[in-house]
């Protein structure tokens, strides 16, 4: 199992849409260390690397290594319905393709997506 909790997800979301703007699709490999991404742009002029390390997380679990295929377009779009102030969690099962990203409000309900 892995799952990555941030009191601010906002920043996270702010990281995403700058990443977006070079990458569409790239691969989180994900360790007991953090989360690791490098990707070249589609023209091939820029190579973004990006490391998120575990303690940088308010809560951080990772169980196995693994590797994550995400499109950063669509992760973009679900990240700009968080409010600035709610927490986020990105959980994926050991038995599961699917990424889970849960937003939390301090004064509301969880949604998942």
């Amino acid at each position: 199992m892995f799952e990555a909790r941030l009191l601010h997800g906002s920043i996270f979301a702010k990281v995403i849409e700058g990443l977006r703007e070079l990458v569409n699709e790239a691969t989180w490999e994900c360790s007991g260390n953090g989360i690791t991404l490098q990707a070249m742009d589609s023209s091939h002029v820029a190579l973004v690397s990006l490391v998120m390390r575990s303690e940088g997380f308010e809560s951080y679990r990772c169980d196995r290594n693994m590797s994550l295929g995400i499109s950063l377009v669509s992760m973009s779009k679900v990240l700009k319905t968080m409010g600035k102030d709610d927490s986020l969690t990105i959980r994926v099962n050991d038995d599961s393709d699917s990424i889970i990203i849960a937003m939390e409000s301090q004064s509301s309900s969880l949604t998942e997506f």
